[in-house]
């Protein structure tokens, strides 16, 4: 199977500037929710339920979270669960020796957010 990943630099209007700021900064909320957590909680988590403190059971939280605060319901659900992807990652990455333990994002510095290709429409503007 191929993987194949495209970027694309936009130029957003003023409007979409700022949701792209807010989705970026929802996204980074929820990382480092989710790292606190499983920084603070996750032994607990594990004596409680029996089961990791992983992708799986901080989604399922998400969806509470979500539910409670508009603003966090306002972003994209993929873009959320992006971050949580991301964190599982990092956590795998540090697990298996290729990287160091998962640091907080920061604002500002590398601030993104991702789409997954079948929901994002490209128009093409030239041949």
């Amino acid at each position: 199977m191929i993987h194949r990943g495209f970027r694309y630099k936009s130029a957003p209007s003023c409007g979409q500037e700022g949701r792209f700021r807010q989705f970026a900064g929802v996204c980074r909320l929820i990382y480092n929710l989710a790292l606190e957590q499983r920084r603070d909680w996750g032994r607990r988590f594990e004596r409680q339920t029996g089961s990791k403190l992983n992708y799986v059971a901080q989604a399922g939280e998400l969806t509470a979270l979500r539910a409670d605060y508009d603003w966090i319901a306002a972003v994209s659900q993929t873009c959320r669960q992006q971050a949580l992807r991301d964190l599982d990652k990092a956590y795998g990455n540090f697990f298996a020796g290729r990287a160091g333990y998962p640091s907080p994002r920061k604002k500002g510095a590398g601030d993104s957010f991702r789409f997954q290709g079948r929901e994002v429409e490209i128009r093409r503007l030239n041949a």
